[in-house]
């Protein structure tokens, strides 16, 4: 028999914001709320607002996208903004090539470009991961 907490997250990480290291070989940590009410309703406006820009001046030949199928350049500069806006609080960790500190403000601005999509995807995975942890799991991890 499956157990609810096996599928509830942890609604305060997910309201205050959590840790996550990210990376593989080279990590670092992102604080982050989760993918809050908040976050979803600003990605949605982000995206219907892209979608009326995109279609506005189509031509008849032209295929018309909605919220749901905004190329992918446009659907990451949603997201970068809504995690920007709702969800990221600190990075910490994470330098640039001559060793000086990436605060989060810049962190938030390098997200908004395509060559950095590397660090929107560990953004958007950071986000996604606040809250699972079970209690036990927390525990256990510590013990470690």
């Amino acid at each position: 028999m499956a157990r609810l907490s096996s599928f509830a997250r942890n609604a305060a990480a997910i309201a205050e914001g959590t840790p996550v290291t990210v990376g593989v070989t080279d990590q670092f940590t992102i604080v982050t709320k989760g993918m809050t009410a908040d976050y979803a309703d600003r990605l949605w406006a982000l995206r219907r607002a892209a979608a009326i820009k995109y279609n506005t001046g189509l031509s008849a030949t032209d295929v018309p996208v909605n919220e749901n199928n905004l190329p992918p350049s446009m659907d990451d500069a949603c997201q970068a903004q809504a995690l920007s806006e709702k969800c990221l609080i600190d990075v910490q960790g994470l330098e640039n090539d001559d060793g000086t500190p990436i605060d989060i403000a810049t962190f938030k601005e390098m997200i908004t470009h395509r060559e950095n999509r590397a660090l929107l995807a560990l953004a958007l995975q950071a986000a996604a991961s606040v809250g699972r942890a079970t209690k036990e799991q927390l525990q256990a991890a510590e013990g470690n």
